[in-house]
């Protein structure tokens, strides 16, 4: 994504009432519409639950390229720890973990590129026909587009979101309880600056519409 588009967008909506300025200068989405950064930052991830029959993989990549992950942040190696207990839960370090074995990762997003996380249980036995298995964070890349995850923040000193995933495994029943993690970084913006991501989210659709023609 071209950085120099985006502040040129961003600049169109700068007058509103939703006052961006308000905005840490590290971040400018974080959420649902898509992760963009303006400065190179660090986001800790961590993994809380599993709930579901699938092994799912949670991979983040870049929306340019929704389909090809550019990093592994968590794998379910095992698809709960018992049957039918407590709607098949998986935890860390029982079923699911980061590729060291940890129940921790870490990326680095890059200035300017926008992102997103891909939840992946492609290929896994029972899933609907007309599902491939794959959901994103961000709601344009769903087809059809659609809320599939969750952002909700966490009062901390350095911001912590709770991330939940609703994986479509028995359709798009809305449960948002069957991938879920945290991502924490100082460079994150709280809710209450977020008031201008609406604005944010409709540039990030003007620059795809622009870059597909």
């Amino acid at each position: 994504m071209n950085l120099a588009k985006t502040s040129t967008v961003l600049g169109l909506v700068a007058g509103s009432t939703l006052a961006l300025s308000a905005m840490p200068a590290e971040a400018a989405s974080f959420g649902t519409d898509g992760i963009l950064f303006e400065t190179d930052t660090k986001v800790d991830f961590e993994f809380l639950e599993s709930h579901g029959k699938f092994q799912s993989t949670l991979f983040i990549v870049e929306a340019d390229a929704k389909d090809t992950p550019v990093y592994t942040l968590f794998t379910e190696n095992e698809a709960y720890i018992m049957p039918e207990t407590d709607d098949f839960l998986g935890l860390c370090p029982d079923t699911v973990t980061a590729p060291n074995g940890s129940c921790t990762n870490g990326f680095e997003f890059k200035a300017g590129v926008e992102y997103s996380l891909l939840l992946d249980s492609m290929g896994k036995p029972n899933l609907p026909e007309d599902s491939d298995g794959k959901v994103w964070s961000t709601n344009v890349l769903n087809e059809p587009v659609s809320q599939q995850a969750m952002f909700s923040f966490e009062e901390t000193d350095s911001g912590k979101y709770t991330i939940r995933f609703d994986d479509k495994g028995a359709g798009p029943d809305a449960d948002f309880n069957d991938f879920t993690i945290t991502a924490e970084t100082t460079d994150i913006p709280e809710p209450a600056t977020l008031a201008g991501l609406g604005l944010v989210g409709g540039a990030l659709a003007l620059i795809r519409r622009r870059k597909a023609h």
